[in-house]
């Protein structure tokens, strides 16, 4: 008989088949392993199984708490009976997992809450987590109660072994008198309050190793903001506060800087800055990083406005790639910003050249008049410009002849067309034929040398059009 044929189904199914539990075989190590890839409540339910489960649970290496699913404003302003009980079983859940863990390593933990029955634990539990030797550690508290409970414990600011660190929501930064974070490179802090001034620079003098950087202010009361880090390479800062602060930035290593912090900057960065994108600027802030290579200006206020008009700008040598705003009303300062980068290759108009009204159902028109002079970027080294949100105006198409006649070494420009389901429309104003039967006549008055330049221009240039 030959024992490599097929068994017959009804056979198969007669046999019976003894069924082995390999996983639960597995060290301890691997199965901790499995289990951090599963949701915390996952995890830890997986105790019931049988007395070899029934801690395995406490080896997970990332841990994960939030109570946005059990999240009811109207059972809290009621008092509902049922929810309090959800909210102690919760409460009960994550102390049991904490204090279970009994001082073991916790290299991930992520906690998210919202209700303020959580509050009154919340400092226990960060206790806790300090003696887990806890590397990545992200805090998401976000309700009034935590503006009471939620004080950090000293301790916290002594700790040896946080790697990437992230606090937002209604938490207070009472710094004490030693801080040290020796091991800190990722440091992320969203709407709690400082305490003081001193604390804020008492903070990041604290981290000598950190590389990432980010605040958005809100709710604090400070006049100085001192950012002392010789280490830092990536900066981020913002704010939803109108008081303007003192901002002392001292960071001769930084490689990025965003800023939308209104303010009056004192700052250090050499020559090490690549990278900066700016929504709120002074003109020391632009001599300041003059030695950029790439250069985005999201500012629309008066100061931006008044800086180009008064030509006061600083060279730009090092500027490959400049992206700008729409301008509230009209295109003057053009030549001024491609004056100030004379080496210039890139140039990238995110928001369009126009701009939607406070109703989002017309557009803003401007005033384009021709620049006189050429400026010598756009002339001899512009050789990409992208526009996003094309609508189709004829001061558009204005632009973007004049781009196309004085561009001598354009290579390419890349237009996205504004789509926008209310208005169909729109789409069909800047169909590729359309828009270069408009950009042609506008030679028709001119004499046959213009007209003539201006087709080997565009025959030379690779016009791209996108939705």
């Amino acid at each position: 008989m030959d024992i490599n044929l097929p068994v017959p189904k009804d056979q198969r199914c007669s046999e019976s088949v003894d069924i082995v539990d390999r996983i639960s075989k597995l060290p301890d190590e691997i199965l901790g392993k499995i289990l951090s890839y599963l949701p915390t409540r996952r995890a830890v339910a997986t105790s019931v199984l049988s007395k070899r489960w029934e801690y395995l649970w406490t080896l997970t290496s990332d841990l994960d708490f939030s109570d946005f699913g059990l999240l009811d404003y109207r059972a809290e302003r009621n008092n509902d009976n049922d929810y309090m009980i959800k909210m102690r079983s919760f409460r009960r859940y994550v102390d049991r997992v904490i204090f279970y863990h009994g001082g073991s390593d916790i290299p991930k933990c992520h906690m998210n809450f919202h209700t303020k029955y959580v509050a009154p634990s919340f400092y226990a539990w960060i206790c806790a987590l300090i003696t887990c030797n806890v590397q990545e550690l992200s805090l998401y508290c976000f309700n009034r109660q935590f503006g009471t409970y939620g004080h950090l414990p000293g301790m916290f600011f002594s700790n040896n072994t946080l790697v990437d660190l992230s606090i937002r929501g209604n938490l207070v930064l009472d710094l004490p008198t030693y801080v040290c974070f020796p091991c800190l490179k990722i440091l992320y802090i969203q709407l709690p309050a400082f305490v003081d001034d001193a604390s804020t620079a008492r903070l990041f003098s604290s981290c000598p190793v950190l590389e990432k950087l980010t605040i958005f202010r809100l709710n604090d009361k400070l006049g100085i903001m001192n950012i002392s880090v010789p280490s830092l390479k990536r900066l981020i800062f913002h704010s939803g506060i109108s008081k303007c602060i003192q901002i002392k930035i001292n960071t001769p290593c930084l490689e990025y800087l965003q800023i939308d912090e209104p303010g009056r900057y004192f700052v250090n960065f050499t020559s090490s800055l690549v990278n900066a994108d700016l929504g709120a600027v002074d003109i020391y802030l632009l001599n300041a990083i003059s030695q950029v290579e790439c250069l985005s200006l999201r500012a629309n206020d008066k100061s931006l406005q008044k800086i180009i008009g008064d030509s006061a700008l600083p060279i730009f040598k090092n500027l490959k790639t400049m992206k700008l705003p729409v301008p509230p009303n009209d295109w003057k300062a053009l030549p001024n910003l491609l004056d100030s980068a004379p080496n210039l290759q890139v140039l990238i108009f995110p928001e369009g050249l126009v701009r939607l009204t406070f109703y989002e159902d017309d557009f803003n028109h401007f005033n384009w008049q021709r620049p006189e002079s050429v400026p010598e970027s756009l002339s001899m080294h512009l050789k990409t410009i992208e526009i996003f949100g094309f609508v189709g105006f004829q001061e558009e198409l204005d632009v973007v002849e004049y781009f196309l006649e004085c561009g001598e070494v354009l290579e390419k420009v890349i237009i996205h067309r504004f789509v926008l389901s209310r208005r169909p429309t729109m789409v069909e104003k800047v169909k590729r034929d359309k828009v270069m039967s408009e950009l042609l006549s506008m030679r028709r008055n001119c004499s046959t040398d213009e007209v003539m330049s201006f087709k080997r221009s565009c025959s030379t240039c690779e016009v791209i059009f996108t939705d």
